[in-house]
Formats: structure tokens, C-alpha cells, sequence
């Protein structure tokens, strides 16, 4: 009798599982048909190739990419932290997460975030403390897509000019002859053609550093490094992020100067899907041999539930 009980409890909490997770996206669509109508006549512009990539909006769909993978890679550690009964403390919060998104000035920029945090409250009314990765993954896709437009709001003018002055010391170092003037760089190419170009704080490279601290915190998530290593870790990312950004704008002022304006903003329009790709697969490969370095020391060098996992094989 106590094993049938248990069973028809199993079945019960089966049930009102499905029948939940059946209402989570259903009351998710509705609100944004509700609330958010120019999410859906925007999207089909958003996920246009031209808006992706001719206007440099790759970044955001990337780490959103990424943040999904991940939380389908942990959807057992989810569903092992899902609680099927309601909690008042629960049902506010998620409430409170939909009123903001409802509340949020519209932007373009965060439609889709906004979408996701209301559909986030939902999961968390519904779900509770199963909320918790996917709170953490909302959080830092919202950070990624903010940190450039914070850095371009506060500290337009630091942060270029720190891109700027060490532009012109390469160039100098390297014989180049050029004018600055505040935010401006003139310079005449090979074939005697006047350049002038304007480095503002976007050129300096914010959003490539909002995502690679974005992709850093989802690493340490999912295979956390001792505290020492990776505080020195985060520092080298840090500056090899803002390294390959400098180095971009070197090329681009070499490019421009040997094969003149055009090619220069073509060389703008390429390099940033490059350079970055090819630094950050040089900092996995770093991290990892520091992941290896620590399995060797006689800890767990993966979480079982990771990446990682005997359920992802590396080749």
C-alpha cells in the first residue's frame, strides 16, 4: 500500500509538473501579445541578417544563444530544484519581475529582454526556487547587453580616449605621421587621400568586453576555477580583450592608410567578427589548461552536471 502511495504521488507530482510547464509559455505568449506587440513586429527585423551583422547586433544574440545552450545542458539540476507548491514570497517576486518588464521604457535594445524577464516571473511564480539558473542566466545576458550602453552613457569620453592614446603610440612607434585632435585622428593614406575618422567610445570595443565578461561568468559557473586563478585569469581576459580592440583600430588606420576610406570601412565592418573570435578561443585554451592544472592537483576538475559532463564528450 505505502509503494502504491507513492507511486500515485510520483504520478500526481508528474502531472501538475506538465500541466505546469504547459502554462509557463502559454501565459509568457500571452503577455507579450499583450504587452509587448512591437517585440513581434520588430523580430523579423531583428533576426535579419542585415540588422545582425550590418548593424553590429551579432553580440546580443550570441550570448543568448550561448545562455540557452547552457540552460538546456542543466534543465536535470532545474528540474531537481523545482518546487510544484505555491510560496506567497515567490508569487510577489515573479510578479514584481513582470510589472517591471511591463514598466520598462521601450528600447530596442531590450525588447527581448524584456519578454524574457516577464516570462522569467512567470516561471518563478509557477516554479519557485527552480527559477534560480535561469535567474542567473537572465542576469547575465541583461548585463551584457547593458554594459555597452552604460560604458557609451558614463564614460563616453574615458574610455575612448584611453583606445585613442594608445592607438597613437603604436602608430607613432611605427612611423606613421597623423594628427589627433580630441576624439579625431586625420591622417593622408598612400595615395594622397585626406582621411579623417572619429573614435568614439563603441569604436574602443565595450561591446566585446561586455561579452566576453558575460561568456568569463558563465565558464566559472559551469567550471569554476580556485579563487587566485581565476581572479588572474579574469585580469588577462580583461586586458587581451581591450588589447585586440586597440589592435583592430590599428588596423583599420593601416588599412585605411595603404588602401584608402572604402577599404577601411570594410576592414570596420569584418575585423570585429575576427579578432575577438580568435582571442577568446586563445583564453578557452588558457582556461582550460588551468582547469587541467587543478584536475592534476587531485580535485574535481568538473562539475558533474557541467559541460563538460560524461554526457558532452570532448573529442
Amino acid at each position: 500500500m505505502a509503494k502504491q502511495a507513492e507511486k500515485v504521488l510520483v504520478v500526481r507530482g508528474n502531472f501538475e509538473l506538465l500541466v505546469k510547464l504547459a502554462i509557463w509559455p502559454t501565459v509568457s505568449l500571452a503577455l507579450s501579445f499583450i504587452f509587448f506587440r512591437e517585440f513581434w513586429a520588430s523580430l523579423g527585423t531583428m533576426l535579419s541578417p542585415s540588422w545582425i551583422f550590418g548593424q553590429h547586433h551579432a553580440a546580443p544574440w550570441g550570448i543568448l544563444g550561448l545562455c540557452s545552450i547552457w540552460l538546456w545542458l542543466k534543465r536535470k539540476q532545474i528540474r531537481s530544484e523545482i518546487e510544484l507548491g505555491q510560496s506567497l514570497v515567490f508569487i510577489s517576486l515573479g510578479m514584481a519581475l513582470i510589472i517591471g518588464a511591463i514598466l520598462m521604457p521601450p528600447s530596442q535594445d531590450f525588447m527581448v529582454f524584456q519578454v524574457l524577464l516577464a516570462s522569467l516571473g512567470v516561471f518563478i511564480i509557477l516554479f519557485g526556487r527552480g527559477a534560480r539558473i535561469p535567474s542567473i542566466l537572465l542576469g547575465i545576458y541583461g548585463f551584457a547587453i547593458s554594459f555597452p550602453l552604460a560604458i557609451e552613457r558614463f564614460a563616453e569620453l574615458p574610455y575612448s580616449i584611453s583606445a585613442i592614446k594608445s592607438l597613437s603610440w603604436i602608430l607613432t612607434g611605427l612611423g606613421y605621421a597623423f594628427q589627433n585632435e580630441g576624439q579625431w585622428l586625420h591622417f593622408t593614406s598612400y595615395s594622397g587621400e585626406p582621411i579623417s575618422v572619429t573614435i568614439t567610445a563603441a569604436c574602443a570595443g565595450p561591446v566585446t568586453m561586455g561579452v566576453f565578461l558575460a561568456i568569463f561568468a558563465l565558464m566559472m559557473l559551469d567550471i569554476p576555477l580556485p579563487p587566485k586563478k581565476a581572479a588572474w585569469l579574469f585580469l588577462l581576459g580583461v586586458a587581451g580583450t581591450w588589447l585586440q580592440s586597440v589592435i583592430r583600430l590599428v588596423i583599420l588606420m593601416l588599412v585605411g592608410y595603404h588602401w584608402g576610406k572604402e577599404a577601411l570601412w570594410t576592414a570596420h565592418f569584418w575585423t570585429i567578427y575576427i579578432l575577438f573570435p580568435l582571442w577568446y578561443l586563445l583564453f578557452v585554451y588558457i582556461y582550460f589548461r588551468q582547469q587541467d592544472a587543478k584536475g592534476k592537483g587531485g580535485m574535481d576538475s568538473v562539475d558533474e552536471k557541467g559541460l563538460l559532463s560524461a554526457e558532452i564528450p570532448i573529442p
